[in-house]
């Protein structure tokens, strides 16, 4: 059994513990931010939000940087902005940038219209028509609406479907047609054409080698001739597509490495129309041979095999028959001609291209 502890021992040792419990109370006194002097604990005050009335204008009003909303004046959202390659349906583009075809880009990269586009008003009118009619094509709600979003076999199908689809064409100033003789290409002999045929045609063709160049897309369209048998006929109308082709390819890239060439390939859409599909030489005319204002194009559309036949076409056309008698064997050799043949339309614009919008200095209206 341990010894009892002394008096005086057991009262310092009392004394020490209450020293250490009124040293522990003034340290919190001091450290504690209540005021106790109250007895509790005050609750933090904070100011009302702005109030607002929409039912009138007068109490419609909030501080700066805050809108009415439900009768009350909250903070306006901070501004999202979106940068280039962004989506910019639901949002503003970064300062520098421009919203094109729902998407946030820099006006130094993107395509811009062509001024052609912008000064014939008749060929203007034409890329949105043939625009509309690609749009009853889309796939999307969000496709763009352009003439260059529709593939070869569609815009086969709207011609067959558009009785006046050559009318719409017939707005583009650099159209042409390229002519063949009966027969030609034979689909056997390899015999056609001769050198000095194909250098006859190429030297027409690159009359148009600026217009075919700086197409955004470029319509190639056979017709055959209603003689003879209909299956060999379509088969003429798919060779001289081809020959086309390949007068074009020569023409396009003449001079332009083949490394080059990707960089600059125009899509050509090429198609046929069937024979129950014919050209009247009074349509043939109105349609190559004048502009939809009445005028002759700048430079003759028509591309024949040799000087003769081109002579004696145009010659036909302008007169030399009545091309509203059906029943003359020259009528029925005009008619024929006309049919042989593939018309080549360039097409500078496809209406989807940036156009800046028309700033106005008000200062120059000042007097």
């Amino acid at each position: 059994m341990s010894a009892p502890r002394d008096p005086a021992t057991l009262m310092m040792l009392v004394l020490t513990v209450a020293m250490a419990v009124a040293v522990a109370a003034v340290v919190y006194l001091v450290t504690d931010d209540t005021d106790l002097t109250l007895g509790q604990v005050q609750p933090e005050v904070r100011a009302a939000p702005p109030t607002c009335d929409l039912s009138s204008p007068a109490t419609a009003t909030c501080p700066p940087g805050q809108y009415c909303r439900l009768n009350a004046c909250v903070p306006v959202p901070p501004e999202v902005l979106c940068g280039e390659g962004d989506s910019c349906r639901d949002c503003e583009c970064e300062d520098g940038l421009v919203c094109h075809n729902l998407r946030c880009a820099s006006p130094a990269g993107i395509d811009r219209t062509p001024l052609v586009c912008e000064e014939n008003e008749a060929l203007a009118d034409a890329v949105r028509t043939l625009a509309l009619k690609c749009s009853t094509r889309k796939k999307s709600v969000a496709d763009i609406v352009s003439a260059g979003a529709c593939t070869t076999a569609e815009w086969e199908q709207l011609a067959l479907e558009d009785e006046k689809f050559d009318l719409i064409l017939s707005a583009f100033p650099d159209r042409f047609a390229v002519h063949f003789p009966s027969g030609q290409p034979h689909l056997k002999r390899k015999d056609w054409p001769a050198p000095e045929v194909l250098e006859h045609y190429l030297d027409q063709v690159r009359r148009f080698a600026g217009p075919l160049r700086e197409a955004k897309q470029i319509f190639v369209i056979g017709r055959a001739s209603p003689d003879g048998d209909a299956e060999a006929n379509h088969w003429l109308a798919l060779a001289r597509i081809k020959f086309v082709e390949n007068l074009l390819d020569l023409v396009l890239y003449e001079g332009i490495p083949e490394t080059e060439r990707d960089k600059r390939r125009v899509r050509i859409r090429s198609f046929g129309l069937p024979t129950t599909r014919t050209i009247e030489p009074a349509r043939y005319r109105q349609t190559y041979l004048t502009d939809p204002s009445g005028r002759p194009p700048a430079v003759d559309p028509l591309v024949t095999a040799d000087p003769t036949s081109a002579r004696e076409l145009r010659a036909a056309l302008d007169g030399a028959i009545d091309l509203n008698d059906r029943t003359t064997p020259a009528w029925q050799a005009l008619f024929s001609a006309v049919n042989r043949v593939v018309f080549v339309i360039p097409i500078p614009c496809l209406g989807d291209e940036y156009k800046p919008p028309i700033s106005v200095d008000l200062a120059e209206d000042r007097p």
